[in-house]
């Protein structure tokens, strides 16, 4: 109302904003413009732009309806506000046209009463100007308390001042942040209510008021700044001021909006204190863990990765992005199946990969990715790829091992199984062979020179002594060929047996020995050596086609625990190495991997498939180890590890005796195998000795007892039923501590405790012997 009825009457309250004015208050034509009905200050036909372009008084325009008004415009004192009361010009017009007629009705009815109308009309013209005046300040006073209720719902705290600081105004907010009510703050300087420090230094933060003042613009608190509350509580705030401005523009007055930043402060730092645990606690585990993020073409790109990577990897995020991502770390056998992973995992699906990585010194580090796809929930599109890469290096390495120790094993099985087998068979052929090679000399010192038999029972002696080379290859593969060790200079040895290498390989081949200086000695049968040496030089031979080379190198080597761990069947400890190259055709894999198995051959009809077998059945017996190494067309090198003596004792030069064959001792034979009993008694008796014979070691003890004179030389079999020969040989000493022994033996299944090994020092004879070499045998035994 106002303050008669009206149609068209309304009071607006507006706000500059920029570039607008801002309608606060519902609207009469508009009830649901409040707070969003902008126009542009361009519009200067409107009261409400000329109000807050600073004009008051009464105006004539255009209202939002592009009506026609009349209009009056006043600021709201202490406030940004403005006030604008207007009403249609048409309204207004039609009421003075109905006024005008009225009036000049009544001068033409009543003349005479002209001066009591007139009278009575201007005071009814008075007394409805009144009430529109009142009705103004009454819809001014209804604006104020719209928007005092609009400040008390703001959910910020406001504060209001006048041009010198002082407060004007407080919403209830403000009112329970500061500890001052409206009524005690009102009139008092800001600095005084508004008590504001640094968080950090304690000094006293600049008066944003001031500043506003100052400045005449908007401005807003520095970071960190504390509210000090009457009740002397301390609130983190964040705080802006703008400036009020009259209409001549100038600041009037500041506005102040803060809030409280506690609950925000407690979520940011909960949100900090778990991100800085979740980084020590992936810095702390030994997996690595990473976050991608993908990119609109769906690849990954790195944002974060843990600090136990950097260690292991020596990259940190920046370095790996330098060498073009983390593609680039992918063993290049790998990245096929890296990427196919990536794109799983960008596509939305977990995954887990196994794949090999390079660490900035080149390392392989074997990993186990599990990676998991995060989603942009509005859209359900991948935007990150969280996910943790467990380091299996080591377990790789042991599974690797492992299958390296399960292909040794297997290996040593087979040839450990092959071994018995050919061991079995050279006992039996050895003794057979014996009795073949005797039989057959004796034959030819019957023959004349020109008998055509002689010919035939040559061949039958070549033949039997072939035979015998090739049992004697076999049980050194089995590694129970009787062994006769002593301490040995290997380079001494190697030297002597230069000439007959040079020899076994031939003219066109160039054979240099490097001998290392200051050997550490073996203990081992000089035979054994020289067995090693022929068949590796007779394999260097075969593999080259015309002229060659071959270099035999010693060295003193010394294998660590490091070694012995990456090669646990090669014990560590100190080794004299002997090293055979040549530069034959060399070997593939295939072939390698194969070359130690008896019978394997790669020379057709012309090998027999036992020479490197005897050479690893050597260096198996004396505790060694032995490398081979060799590519396709770049020859071999085989690397012989003999353990180190570490005894007093030092190599001694071989004795060379010359003994004639004939003698008048006596000799008790023991022998289980009937046949060479008879002939190694025929062989001694027809040469001058006197034979007791016994076929087992009861019967040799029977015949020892029951003979009177001295016995001068025990010839045993080392292997017997019931007893062994060197516990015959101890039985008979204690009783005739002169006796002298000779071992005799074609194969030693396991002799007990010794693996086959006499006493140092002890005579012995291999079968199978020959008249002349049983002969020299028992001469130098009974020397």
């Amino acid at each position: 109302r106002w303050p008669v009825p009206s149609e068209s009457a309304e009071t607006l309250l507006v706000e500059r904003q920029g570039g607008d004015a801002l309608f606060l208050n519902p609207l009469r034509f508009r009830p649901e413009a409040a707070l969003s009905l902008r126009v542009p200050l361009s519009r200067t036909s409107l009261p409400a732009v000329k109000a807050v372009l600073g004009q008051s008084g009464p105006f004539e325009g255009l209202d939002y309806r592009g009506v026609p008004v009349l209009a009056d415009l006043r600021p709201v004192p202490g406030s940004p506000w403005f006030l604008v009361t207007k009403v249609d010009r048409a309204e207004i017009l039609e009421g003075l046209r109905r006024e005008t007629a009225a009036v000049l009705f009544a001068v033409l009815l009543l003349v005479l009463l002209a001066g009591t109308g007139v009278g009575f009309f201007y005071k009814g013209l008075g007394k409805r100007a009144y009430q529109r005046l009142f009705q103004a300040e009454r819809e001014r006073r209804e604006a104020l308390e719209e928007l005092g209720a609009t400040l008390r719902g703001i959910g910020d705290a406001v504060l209001a001042t006048d041009g010198e600081g002082r407060v004007r105004l407080m919403n209830p907010v403000a009112e329970a942040l500061t500890g001052w009510s409206e009524a005690q703050a009102q009139g008092r300087p800001l600095r005084e209510v508004f008590r504001i420090v640094n968080e950090t230094t304690r000094a006293e933060a600049e008066d944003p008021v001031a500043r506003v003042l100052r400045e005449g613009k908007v401005v807003g608190l520095a970071n960190h700044t504390l509210l000090l509350a009457r009740d002397g509580r301390e609130i983190p705030i964040a705080d802006s001021g703008a400036p009020i401005f009259d209409e001549a523009g100038r600041v009037i007055g500041v506005v102040l909006v803060f809030r409280d930043q506690t609950k925000e402060r407690l979520a940011q730092r909960a949100l900090e204190e778990s991100e800085e645990r979740n980084r020590v606690i992936a810095d702390l585990i030994s997996d690595y863990a990473y976050i991608f993020r993908v990119t609109p073409s769906g690849e990954l790109d790195g944002e974060w990765i843990s600090q136990s990577f950097t260690r292991v990897f020596g990259l940190t995020l920046e370095e790996v992005r330098a060498k073009g991502g983390w593609q680039a770390l992918v063993h290049p056998e790998d990245r096929a199946a890296a990427l196919r992973h990536a794109q799983k995992v960008a596509g939305g699906q977990a995954d887990t990969c196994e794949m090999r990585w390079l660490t900035a010194g080149g390392e392989v580090r074997w990993l186990r990715n599990y990676a998991m796809p995060i989603l942009d929930r509005p859209e359900g599109r991948v935007i990150r790829v969280y996910g943790a890469s467990q380091d299996i290096t080591a377990s790789k390495r042991a599974e690797q091992e492992k299958e390296k120790l399960e292909e040794h094993l297997r290996q040593a099985q087979k040839l450990e199984s092959i071994g018995r087998l050919a061991g079995g068979v050279a006992h039996d052929f050895n003794n057979m062979l014996n009795i073949i090679m005797i039989y057959a000399e004796l034959a030819l010192r019957k023959v004349s020179q020109g008998d055509l038999m002689r010919q035939d029972l040559e061949e039958v002696q070549k033949a039997a002594r072939r035979s015998a080379d090739l049992t004697r290859q076999l049980l050194a593969f089995a590694r129970k060929q009787q062994i006769l060790p002593r301490v040995i200079d290997l380079n001494a040895i190697l030297s002597d047996m230069a000439t007959m290498l040079r020899r076994l390989m031939g003219e066109e081949i160039d054979f240099t020995f490097v001998p290392g200086e200051g050997l550490w000695p073996l203990k081992m049968d000089p035979v054994q050596i020289d067995q090693i040496l022929a068949n590796l030089a007779v394999n260097a031979r075969d593999a080259m086609d015309g002229p060659g080379s071959v270099v035999l190198e010693t060295a003193n080597v010394t294998l660590d625990e490091a070694y012995h761990d990456a090669h646990t069947y090669a014990p560590a400890g100190d080794y004299v190495l002997m090293a055979f190259s040549d530069t034959g055709r060399g070997m593939d894999e295939a072939t390698r991997s194969q070359i130690f198995e008896p019978f394997f051959t790669t020379k057709g009809q012309v090998g027999t498939g036992l020479g490197l077998s005897t050479v690893y059945g050597i260096v198996k017996q004396n505790g060694g180890i032995i490398h081979v190494y060799s590519e396709p067309g770049k020859g071999a090198t085989f690397k012989i590890y003999l353990p180190r003596y570490a005894g007093e004792d030092r190599p001694a030069p071989a004795a060379h005796e010359s003994l004639g064959p004939r003698g008048s001792e006596t000799v008790l034979v023991a022998e289980d195998e009937e046949a060479i009993l008879r002939l190694a008694e025929r062989i001694l008796a027809s040469h001058g000795y006197t034979v007791l014979a016994a076929s087992t070691p009861q019967e040799a003890l029977r015949r020892a007892e029951e003979y009177e004179g001295p016995i001068h030389l025990l010839l045993t079999d080392v292997v017997m039923p019931a007893m062994n020969g060197k516990a015959l040989f101890e039985r008979l000493h204690g009783a005739r501590p002169e006796l002298r022994v000779l071992y005799m033996s074609g194969y030693t299944a396991n002799v007990i405790a010794h693996r086959g090994i006499v006493d140092d020092g002890a005579a012995f004879l291999q079968k199978p012997f020959t008249i002349s070499g049983l002969l020299s045998a028992v001469r130098r035994t009974l020397a």
